[in-house]
């Protein structure tokens, strides 16, 4: 199979899992065409992160009915090494873990006392019924925050709402993910925190116990905890 037919087939699969209206309208022809113009053009090489076969890669290991909690971001890693198209997941053989990621171990332990995971791929979460959001989904290799176009706006927006029809626990953390906290329709299935980074962690996320409270929430909605571990 060639990386065309490879890329028609994910994204094809993601379209009919995740029914949204977006996938049909105006601004994600637009989202196609800025991308594009941010691509290799001799080549299938991407300039962007996280490239085009891992583009909403979250969507594409949960369907929506899987969906218990949704953790938004900022924007990918800026790496194309790190960023896998879920949000502050790496890869499993990348040794030295992103600032917000370890930020996030940290709070891991501090609240569930649980030791560490040697790595970074964070998809057992996902197992568990948690989408890993990026509010916008994509950026320049090198340049964070380059990707903050109104179109992916839409989307996540659209996102939030479908997902929150289904009674799902959000988390908001940074002032880019609670920007779109206005969708849900009940506040109190709402945590929000400062965004994990170094420059962020402790103006809220470090001692937020967001793990506990999901739980916590996810309990009061009558449904399973998730098991973090």
């Amino acid at each position: 199979m060639n990386q065309v037919t490879e890329f028609l087939n994910y994204r094809n699969a993601i379209y009919r899992n995740w029914p949204l209206k977006f996938w049909k309208s105006g601004e994600y022809q637009v989202i196609q065409e800025k991308l594009h113009e941010c691509r290799d053009g001799h080549s299938f090489t991407d300039l962007y992160c996280p490239g085009r076969l891992n583009l909403f890669r979250e969507l594409s290991l949960l369907r929506p009915e899987q969906v218990r909690v949704v953790i938004v971001g900022q924007d990918p890693y800026p790496d194309p090494v790190l960023a896998t198209g879920v949000a502050f997941s790496i890869p499993k053989s990348v040794t030295t873990l992103p600032g917000s990621l370890v930020n996030i171990y940290k709070e891991y332990h501090d609240d569930l006392g649980f030791d560490p995971p040697k790595h970074g791929d964070l998809t057992r979460w996902v197992e568990e019924g948690v989408l890993l959001w990026n509010a916008f989904p994509t950026c320049a290799i090198g340049r964070p925050g380059s990707h903050h176009w109104c179109e992916y706006e839409v989307l996540t927006r659209e996102l939030i709402r479908f997902l929150d029809d289904q009674k799902s626990v959000f988390v908001f953390l940074g002032r880019v993910a609670q920007a779109f906290a206005s969708e849900c329709s009940e506040p109190e299935w709402c945590i929000k925190t400062s965004h994990p980074s170094p420059l962020g962690a402790n103006k809220g996320f470090l001692g937020s116990r967001i793990f506990t409270r999901v739980n916590w929430t996810l309990g009061k909605l009558g449904k399973e905890p998730i098991n973090w571990r």
